[in-house]
Order: structure tokens, then C-alpha cells, then sequence
């Protein structure tokens, strides 16, 4: 690794140079001069290399506030791998978008070039949320495509952790330094992420996670994929702008339809309207693309009961999520036999609680 880092010192310096931008890097390469030409020429030399004065004043600035060394040292300890556009191994898919990234630091690994699919969501997200972004990312796993998403609280997380579960490849598009976990929350899911994935930023080390870096970030996680998918979105949501992205990048853009009540559907279903796919399970994302799979692990678990009780239950959980008080109230059973039922149906992986004595059924 230190080859390789030495090799691209002065980009990796001018690249941690927070105020350094893509378009400007993008600008020096297409100067065609060596950049270590670039990096140690004084500032009148600069301006031959037909610059522009942004420019100029950023490579200044980088050289002055960087030491070389010290940038490859910090990244080498980090275990952090460069990659820049002209690297034969640079994702294929993002490098075709208007504005890709010029440097992205990488760690963990994944193949660029296999089948992946964004899942992005509602930070704020609903039970209803969960288990379908559970479900599809799960299915998506299961079938070999890597997962790609944000690292956010909500579906974000849901979704890194289902393909997780479920042993499948995820990739987690940061927008702040990759040296930091935000939220610091999902600290154990980012490690957990490490090893059957990667975490990725195109911001250097030292990067808060500010504002205006997540539109950006989002460009990302849509350019890495064929598809995106959003399964729970208000009007509003920083989900749609992700979805934007992706259109203006020409990926597909399927949307999980919600009820007409549910605040938290009224993005996906008005993304439906203006023409998104409507997604009930991954074989419709298999469908749009033609995608062969082994198996079709797609369809819902068949829950079960083994006493009428359990039975009576899981027709009252069908629906929607119930509190113990309303499956005692509609089912007509004691309270006794419903905490029993649902503790051994709990233990037993048919249903799942969701806190405050509201359950579900663990499709």
C-alpha cells in the first residue's frame, strides 16, 4: 500500500485540502501536465499551465498547509485506500455520471464492477418502513447484489444491517471524512459493514459531516448503482434528493407505494406519480433488468401458528402492528394466554417486538 500511496502523493495532497474540490482536480488533470510538475512549480509558473486563478490558489494553499509525507503516513495508519478516476479499477458506473468524484478513500472491499442497488429512506422511518426495507435488502442480498446506502440513522441503517444479516456485500457513501462514523451511533454497524463490505468518502480525513456535504454524497451512492430504491420518504426528505440524482443520472428509480395517511409515503408515492416503479418485491427490480437469479427468495414468510391461540393472533397481526392491550381486546382472550402466546411465539421467531408491548408479525 505505501507503493501505491507514494506513487500519488502530491493528488493525495492536494486532495486533503478540504476546500479543494472535485471540479478543480478534475480541471488539473485535464491540464495534462506531471502533476508533480503542477504541485512544486512556484505560482508564476502556475499560471502557464493556463489555470485557472481558483486554481492556482488552491494548489498554493494545499502545498503550504500539507506536508507529502505526512498525508500518505495518516492514510497508510488508517489502512485507507485511494482510488481516482483514472485508476483502471475506479467504479465503471460512477465514472459515466456529470460530475464524479476525483478522489474516493476506500475502506473495505467489494467488487465495483458486480450488480448493485441503492436503498434509501425516511431517518424517522415507520414499522412499516423497517420490515420492507428489511425484506428487500434481504432478498437483494440473498441474490448477490451488494446493497449501497448511507450510513443515516433510520433506513439507511436498517438496510446495511438486513444485507448484513442475511451475509450479502453493503457499501456505506459518507458525507464527511471516512476517519469518522456519523452518526457515531451506527459506530458497531460500520464496523460490522467492514468486513462484508466497505465504507467510502470523496472527503479527506478531518471532513465534519456539514450540511451542504449530503446532496453530494448522495450523487454517490445513486452513480454507484443500476438502480435506486426508496421505501419511505416524506415530502421533503433528503431521500428525494438522492432520487433526484438518480434520475439525472439515467438509473432506475423504483419506489415502495405507502398508505395515502402515512406522511412518511407521500414522497414515494408522488416519486410513483412522476413515473418511478412501484415495487412490491425484488422481482421487480429483477424484472426492469433482466437479472438471473438462482432462486426467487422474494415472497413473505408463511407465519404459522401451532395452537388456535397463536392462530388467532397472527391473523390480528396480519395487517398492521398491535399493541398487547388491542390483540387482547380483538382476539377476546384472556391476558394471560396472549403474554404466553406471545413470549413463545417471540422465542420462536414468529413475530417480533418493537418496544412498548407492540408486536409484529417477523415476516
Amino acid at each position: 500500500m505505501d507503493k501505491i500511496l507514494s506513487k500519488h502523493k502530491y493528488w493525495l495532497t492536494l486532495g486533503k485540502s478540504i476546500s479543494m474540490t472535485a471540479h478543480i482536480l478534475h480541471e488539473i488533470y485535464a491540464s495534462e501536465h506531471p502533476i508533480e510538475e503542477v504541485f512544486l512549480a512556484d505560482e508564476h509558473d502556475l499560471k502557464k499551465f493556463k489555470l485557472s486563478e481558483s486554481a492556482i490558489r488552491e494548489i498554493v494553499k494545499a502545498r503550504n498547509e500539507h506536508d507529502p509525507e505526512s498525508v500518505i503516513d495518516e492514510l497508510d495508519k488508517r489502512n485507507i485506500t485511494p482510488l481516482f478516476i483514472f485508476d483502471p479499477s475506479y467504479p465503471s458506473r460512477l465514472a459515466e455520471i456529470a460530475d464524479p468524484p476525483f478522489l474516493l478513500y476506500v475502506r473495505g472491499e467489494v467488487n465495483w464492477e458486480q450488480a448493485m442497488i441503492g436503498i434509501v429512506g425516511s431517518r424517522n422511518m415507520t414499522d412499516y418502513g423497517v420490515q420492507v426495507t428489511e425484506k428487500i435488502a434481504s432478498d437483494l442480498a440473498a441474490n448477490g447484489i451488494i446493497v449501497v446506502s448511507g450510513l443515516a440513522l433510520g433506513i439507511d441503517a436498517v438496510a446495511h444491517q438486513a444485507t448484513i444479516n442475511e451475509g450479502g456485500q453493503t457499501v456505506a457513501v459518507l458525507g464527511c471524512g471516512i476517519d469518522r462514523v456519523y452518526p457515531s451511533s451506527n459506530l458497531v454497524l460500520a464496523k460490522q459493514i467492514l468486513e462484508q463490505g466497505a465504507i467510502i468518502s470523496e472527503y479527506p480525513c478531518g471532513t465534519h459531516p456539514a450540511k451542504q456535504n449530503f446532496p453530494a454524497r448522495n450523487r454517490i451512492i445513486s452513480g454507484l448503482c443500476m438502480g435506486l430504491v426508496v421505501t419511505e420518504a416524506a415530502e421533503g426528505s433528503g431521500s428525494l434528493i438522492t432520487a433526484r440524482s438518480a434520475l439525472e443520472q439515467n438509473r432506475e428509480v423504483f419506489a415502495v407505494p405507502g398508505s395515502i395517511f402515512n406522511i412518511n409515503s407521500f414522497g414515494t408515492n408522488s416519486l410513483i406519480k412522476m413515473g418511478a416503479h412501484p415495487i412490491t418485491s425484488v422481482q421487480d427490480i429483477f424484472d426492469e433488468f433482466g437479472i438471473a437469479h438462482p432462486e426467487v427468495a422474494t415472497s413473505f414468510r408463511e407465519i404459522v401458528g401451532a395452537t388456535d391461540d397463536e392462530r388467532t393472533i397472527i391473523d390480528i397481526l396480519r395487517l398492521e402492528p398491535k399493541h398487547i392491550d388491542e390483540i387482547i381486546k380483538v382476539s377476546g382472550l384472556p391476558h394471560s394466554a396472549v403474554s404466553s402466546a406471545l413470549t413463545i411465539m417471540e422465542v420462536g421467531g414468529k413475530i417480533k417486538h418493537l418496544g412498548n408491548m407492540t408486536f409484529r408479525l417477523n415476516i
